[in-house]
């Protein structure tokens, strides 16, 4: 489908702007990091959304993982007070949310997807990794953001008309 090549050119193109241009300021990396969180939810609530008839049980919680994404993407693209304790966090969230879509992707995914899926879990568990040792330093995260986005939109370019 078009739409799908559409998706994935502009998850590559975003990915590659992560890659390239990973730290403006401590915000705009804040709002890099959301926006990629955003971005992720957006395509994983949308394939929870046409997978319904491939895998129900998927289907369900990828679309509910992806609102998750979402209301975080959009919690760190805003900073609002409630959650200002998260932005030390946002290495281990990140992670663990790539660790999570990368097993339901292997455990339940279209078969299609299962390079981005595990390149997905292996990119969240260097996250987590790298959390350890250098959660002050948001630049990591969002260059590994933009390696998962570029890995994704390839994958689903590639792929994009067996949907």
């Amino acid at each position: 489908m078009e739409s799908n090549k559409i998706l994935a050119i502009i998850s590559i193109i975003i990915g590659l702007i992560f890659i390239i241009f990973p730290i403006f300021s401590s915000n705009l990396i804040s709002i890099l990091i959301g926006a990629a969180v955003l971005i992720f939810g957006i395509a994983l609530a949308y394939t929870g959304i046409i997978s319904k008839e491939i895998s129900p049980a998927f289907s369900t919680i990828a679309a509910i993982f992806g609102v998750v994404m979402i209301i975080l993407g959009l919690a760190f693209i805003f900073g609002t007070n409630a959650i200002a304790f998260l932005v030390g966090l946002q290495f281990y969230i990140v992670g663990f949310m790539m660790v999570i879509v990368g097993v339901m992707g292997l455990l339940g995914g279209p078969a299609i997807q299962r390079t981005g899926s595990i390149i997905c879990l292996v990119l969240g568990i260097v996250i987590l990794l790298i959390a350890m040792f250098a959660a002050n330093n948001p630049v990591l995260i969002t260059i590994i953001l933009g390696i998962a986005l570029v890995a994704y939109g390839v994958s689903g370019y590639l792929h994009a008309d067996e949907y």
